[in-house]
């Protein structure tokens, strides 16, 4: 096994790399226009959609759409595991695969393609940038309760954070690929959408600039919301747990250890460094694709545990 920290091991002079990233679930009547309008207002953008295994036909369309583009890379995974660690998966893929530059959006069109070369101008090198709704010339669909809800949520982030981002909560943004890997995302742990509150938490501690850029969100116009009715008394609490991090400077903030190694379950590289690691003992890894636990030993993975707290070999382990 080799084990080192995050860094860029590309040589010599290339083209910058951008990778534009979205997850989907059950968004069959929007991901097909919404892959053809990030080609057409990227085109020299990668494009990478994860799927939590949509019953309603989405992971069909998308494998269309590969073989349609060859730029697009689509990604199933067994069972539906929470939009924060899909983006998660995005930021490891990302490293992994040597990319400069990182766009991520939500696949219900809130996120108009045509504003990413707007949040790709935005951008440079240490320098995170997001669309947002609530800063000079930002607007939302939203009104009456959500509306409330919504603005009430950014206040409340923002205060966490201590930050003057106006917008927190959306996951238009842009991402500069070397500047994360020099966080310590292990420690980013919430599964919903405060997952990317926490991310700008990180990002901040670690000196990256933040800027936003006005953008439309628009409210979707087919499906349905994939926010659960919890979903907003558990963001409150990842804030508040997030609020009493800001005076914790003895905090661990070294990086996370990249791996070279594939999954023992269903094989995928994207492995990701959990916050269960202690010294002296082997450093614990996630699968970002099936969501098995491992450590690694030699160049073969074996299983530690899984999220259900059920184990298994790593001759056994399968996907979820």
């Amino acid at each position: 096994m080799r084990r080192e920290p995050m860094s860029d091991r590309g040589g010599g002079v290339r083209e910058p790399k951008l990778l534009v990233f979205t997850t989907s679930y059950n968004e069959c009547e929007n991901i097909a226009p919404l892959i053809d309008q990030i080609a057409e207002a990227v085109p020299a953008a990668d494009i990478l959609v994860v799927d939590d295994n949509s019953p309603d036909g989405t992971w069909d369309i998308i494998q269309a759409k590969a073989a349609q583009y060859p730029r697009l890379r689509a990604v199933m995974r067994p069972r539906k595991l929470g939009i924060g660690s899909a983006h998660k998966y995005a930021l490891f893929y990302a490293m992994r695969e040597g990319y400069d530059t990182l766009v991520t959006m939500d696949a219900d069109f809130s996120h108009d393609p045509k504003a990413i070369p707007d949040l790709l101008r935005a951008h440079g090198k240490n320098v995170f940038v997001t669309g947002s709704r609530y800063c000079a010339g930002g607007s939302s669909d939203y009104s009456g309760y959500r509306d409330i809800v919504s603005r009430a949520g950014n206040i409340v982030a923002r205060w966490a954070l201590g930050v003057d981002l106006k917008e927190l909560t959306t996951y238009f943004r842009v991402f500069d690929v070397n500047s994360l890997r020099s966080l310590p995302l292990r420690h980013v742990k919430a599964a919903g959408y405060s997952y990317g509150v926490q991310l700008i938490y990180y990002l901040r501690k670690s000196g990256v600039a933040l800027r936003e850029v006005p953008i439309h969100f628009t409210d979707r116009s087919h499906g349905s919301s994939k926010i659960p009715r919890m979903q907003i008394l558990l963001s409150a609490v990842d804030l508040l747990a997030l609020a009493l991090k800001r005076f914790d400077l003895l905090r661990d903030l070294a990086p996370d250890l990249f791996v070279d190694d594939a999954c023992a379950a269903c094989h995928d590289r994207v492995l990701a460094m959990q916050d269960k690691s202690h010294a002296g003992r082997a450093p614990v890894f996630v699968c970002l694709r099936c969501g098995t636990e491992q450590t690694l030993r030699g160049e073969v993975p074996v299983t530690s545990g899984r999220p259900d707290n059920k184990t298994s070999s790593a001759r056994s382990a399968r996907c979820a």
